[in-house]
């Protein structure tokens, strides 16, 4: 790093980052590569959140996956992950992380943490509990939906119904499906409740995500979920299967695919994890360049004027050809809207938008450096 003053991420006036928030990255990798299109000489940004699609970035061969997180407890959780793929084999991977079920992940985890840093082994070491329930579960929103699934879906449906949702099924059959076996008065009302902005800003997201948002937030998500499980097929969709399971089963995210193991594993050292935060990272002197970033939805979290600078940041150290990938939940954010050396790839992120498998999202935006 250089001497230079750094500039200081807006979220971190507000936001609480002493927890784990995400023990699963909610974001669809199999869009984000699509659209990011990468080839082995690219250096990646990502945003790390929880690490899925940072490691699934490492199966398209890139030179270097750059994954930072503001938070250092996902910077721990990545790391777990990152480890378990470099020195397990496929079985025990997914078993220590919680994708499969597993009695001894502690054996598990004793054979690889002397690998971890020492900061990620102390905090390990602290909260065992993390590791006997397998990481992915044991987030602050993945909590959140477990209590959804486990608690409140039953309220709603019973088991054979809620099975029958993730079964195969034409499109024609699933909007009957949902119109006339799932959409009742108790799935509308407790699902808005339960997805209001007070009961997820409570026990789901940090409710100071929610600064820039002046939409209902519940409608909104009520929305998309209808969407997700009527256009959508739902038996392939390893988020809602997750939701409604509490685990994935056989329906799993790129990142966690068995065909993709080897390649990941072969790749893992060109993943390197950083605690801070875009904008400063985008000051370090060490790194050259930027060819593709994943900046999740952290456009979300910030006004405009922020944005903005964090890209005429990012265009130092980008040429043409960049490409950026981000998502909108709830705020609208684009920068394209301010700067005329970025293209919008409307139609791409429109077509991308409409396979988001993880549904919550309103856009998914694609721009370009030209």
């Amino acid at each position: 790093m250089g001497t230079k003053e750094l500039v200081k991420s807006e979220v971190e006036e507000y936001a609480k980052f002493d927890l784990i928030r995400y023990a699963q990255v909610w974001e669809d990798a199999d869009i984000l590569l699509e659209a990011l299109q990468i080839n082995e000489n690219d250096n990646i940004l990502s945003i790390a959140s929880a690490g899925e699609n940072a490691l699934a970035m490492l199966t398209k061969n890139p030179n270097k996956v750059y994954a930072i997180d503001l938070n250092s407890n996902q910077i721990a959780c990545t790391e777990l992950k990152k480890i378990a793929y470099k020195f397990l084999n496929y079985e025990e991977c997914m078993q220590l992380i919680g994708v499969f079920d597993c009695s001894n992940r502690t054996d598990i985890y004793d054979k690889i943490k002397k690998e971890l840093s020492d900061e990620s082994q102390k905090y390990f070491d602290e909260n065992i509990e993390i590791i006997k329930k397998g990481i992915i579960h044991t987030g602050k929103f993945e909590k959140y939906f477990l209590i959804f699934g486990q608690k409140v879906l039953p309220l709603i449906h019973n088991k054979k119904t809620r099975k029958e949702l993730l079964e195969k099924k034409t499109k024609e059959a699933r909007i009957v499906f949902y119109n006339k076996k799932w959409n009742n008065i108790r799935w509308n009302l407790l699902f808005r409740i339960f997805f209001s902005r007070t009961v997820m800003g409570k026990l789901g997201r940090d409710k100071a995500f929610f600064r820039y948002v002046n939409v209902n937030v519940a409608e909104h998500i009520l929305a998309r979920t209808k969407y997700a499980i009527t256009e959508l097929d739902t038996s392939e969709n390893p988020y809602l299967h997750y939701i409604i399971n509490g685990k994935y089963e056989n329906v799993l995210p790129l990142a966690y695919r068995k065909e993709n193991f080897e390649t990941i594993k072969r790749n893992i050292d060109k993943l390197v994890l950083l605690k801070e935060s875009v904008e400063t990272f985008i000051e370090r002197d060490d790194i050259d360049y930027i060819s593709k970033y994943n900046l999740s939805d952290i456009f979300e979290y910030m006004d405009d004027t922020q944005m903005c600078k964090i890209f005429e940041k990012m265009n130092i150290k980008s040429g043409k050809g960049t490409i950026i990938a981000y998502w909108n939940m709830l705020a609208d954010k684009r920068l394209s809207k301010y700067f005329q050396n970025l293209e919008f790839k409307e139609k791409e992120s429109e077509e991308l938008l409409k396979r988001d498998k993880a549904f919550f999202y309103s856009k998914f935006i694609v721009e370009e450096i030209i």
